[in-house]
């Protein structure tokens, strides 16, 4: 039996759990300890590097309790929320806390740098734009407002990383973690050179990244010692968990687009990008349109989409802010709607935008309030308005992606609303299929480690399962494309640019934008 360990560093908790050899949850081994994130009025989010490794020890020491002796572990597999930095000195010792993806604290140096240089040679030649998301104005930020620190650096790793070292005793990287950073040459699978002279930091600050096949073994004798079912299993490099949620939900390739939305939300594609047998050099890649990034899921496969800040997080804030009624009471007063009914023009942009704009300063902005609206209303026009920035983000996938792909649903915020679903599945005009795998990160990590240890030929033999299938309505779509026309006229009016020189958003959105007034 090949039994592997997923251990889940999320943003909202660290969990364990174990997975069989058909990447079956087994009911009962799993463990979790919650994370809250330090926040700050000035744009801070950071994490302790020490509590962050103590949750991981104690979510596996419960696993180790919890674990009947027939459930020997095989191999460890870990996901991780990606764009995460520490700084370590030469001992391994954390020299600043954990800046997680929603420090926005560096946007003054992604500003500099974009004068620097060219951001859309850096999207082709990374996968990243220069924003505060991405390591690179993080790195910058560190080097002018803590010097010192910069100058003390041994290395700059991510929490996961850091968790491999603590964990095994050495240093190394996976290119699936590292693809988010926007440190990463795509094409050569390595550090990149314009970065590195840039920032002045050298490839030895950072870790040497694992190769095609790579294990990491030999967990330090004391924690050998402390789990003795975990002692001869490798452990995979840690895969991003958007990454994750695709192979778990199915997406494995450009046949299959992944919706996902817990806090925030995304949609991606899976493209395979070179063959084990390709010969060494430079990856001839497809380029990047300006509104998407592009990481990876492993060495031969890239991930390709967008990610908003907002998601769950944003109708979170609403449920506290504004009271609104029982989650069951509210959907049904939802569900019973009528598309755009409410006529507010909403852009949900509480953190920050990410896709497809990236305005790191824009905030939110609610347009056509009257003494009228309801809380109800200003709830429904929440999600349509999330639902809208994943239109545009599909509209640019979709040229992408194999026509007729098949749009598939995952996350936990949205697939606790029908509402939610159905709105999607009627703004993007195609049907939306549910993903029913509780667990499709996890999921998608122990697929990984199976397909790696030859137990199953592709992660794509184990498929998904499937459940209810949304369809979208024509005049729903008419009114909906309508209002996302409003939605980007009001963007562009507030960024202060015409709507046409916001070429991100595809051309039927911008026409129908020119017919839109407020």
């Amino acid at each position: 039996m090949s039994n592997v360990l997923v251990l889940d560093i999320g943003s909202s908790s660290t969990r364990a759990m174990l997975f069989d050899e058909r990447a079956n949850l087994i009911p009962g081994v799993t463990a979790r300890r919650p994370v809250e994130f330090s926040i700050g009025a000035d744009g801070a989010s950071e994490d302790d590097a020490e509590q962050a490794f103590e949750r991981v020890v104690a979510v596996l020491d419960e696993l180790q309790a919890s674990t009947p002796p027939p459930h020997l572990v095989t191999a460890i597999g870990i996901s991780a929320y990606a764009c995460s930095l520490l700084c370590l000195d030469e001992h391994g010792r954390p020299l600043t806390p954990v800046y997680t993806y929603a420090d926005t604290r560096s946007a003054a140096q992604a500003r500099e740098l974009r004068q620097q240089v060219d951001e859309m040679t850096v999207l082709q030649r990374t996968g990243c734009r220069i924003r505060a998301n991405y390591l690179p104005s993080r790195i910058a930020w560190i080097s002018r407002s803590m010097p010192d620190v910069f100058q003390r650096t041994r290395w700059f790793v991510s929490l996961s990383d850091y968790i491999v070292f603590r964990l095994f005793g050495r240093l190394r990287a996976g290119v699936s973690i590292w693809s988010w950073s926007g440190l990463l040459n795509r094409r050569w699978l390595d550090w990149d050179a314009g970065w590195l002279q840039t920032l002045g930091i050298s490839s030895a600050q950072l870790p040497p990244l694992a190769q095609t096949g790579e294990w990491i073994a030999g967990l330090r004798p004391e924690y050998a010692a402390r789990w003795p079912a975990l002692k001869d299993a490798g452990c995979l490099p840690a895969v991003g968990d958007g990454a994750a949620a695709n192979v778990g939900s199915g997406c494995v390739d450009d046949r299959h687009v992944a919706v996902t939305i817990g806090s925030t939300a995304a949609m991606r594609i899976v493209s395979r990008a070179s063959d084990a047998h390709a010969p060494a050099g430079p990856l001839p890649l497809p380029p990047i349109p300006p509104a998407l990034w592009c990481y990876r899921v492993d060495h031969a496969r890239e991930l390709i989409g967008g990610a908003t800040t907002e998601g769950g997080n944003v109708f979170a804030w609403l449920r506290h802010t504004l009271h609104l009624p029982a989650p069951q009471v509210l959907e049904d007063a939802m569900c019973r709607m009528q598309p755009d009914a409410h006529h507010l023009t909403m852009l949900p942009l509480f953190a920050g935008e990410r896709s497809p704009g990236y305005s790191d300063d824009s905030q939110a902005t609610w347009h056509g309030l009257t003494l009228n609206t309801s809380p109800t209303e200003i709830a429904r026009a929440c999600l349509e308005s999330i639902a809208y920035r994943l239109g545009i983000i599909y509209d640019n996938l979709r040229e992408l992606a194999h026509p007729g792909a098949t749009l598939i649903a995952s996350g936990g915020a949205l697939l606790a609303s029908p509402t939610w679903c159905q709105i999607i599945a009627d703004v993007t005009g195609v049907p939306l299929h549910v993903c029913e795998e509780s667990e499709a990160t996890s999921r998608g990590v122990a697929l990984l480690v199976l397909e790696q240890l030859g137990v199953v030929s592709s992660a794509a033999a184990l498929p998904a399962q499937l459940g209810r299938i949304y369809t979208p309505v024509a005049q729903r779509h008419a009114i909906y494309r309508a209002a996302m026309a409003r939605q980007q006229q009001l963007y562009a009016t507030l960024q202060g640019k015409p709507l046409q020189e916001k070429t991100d958003f595809g051309a039927d959105a911008q026409r129908n934008a020119k017919k839109s007034g407020f």
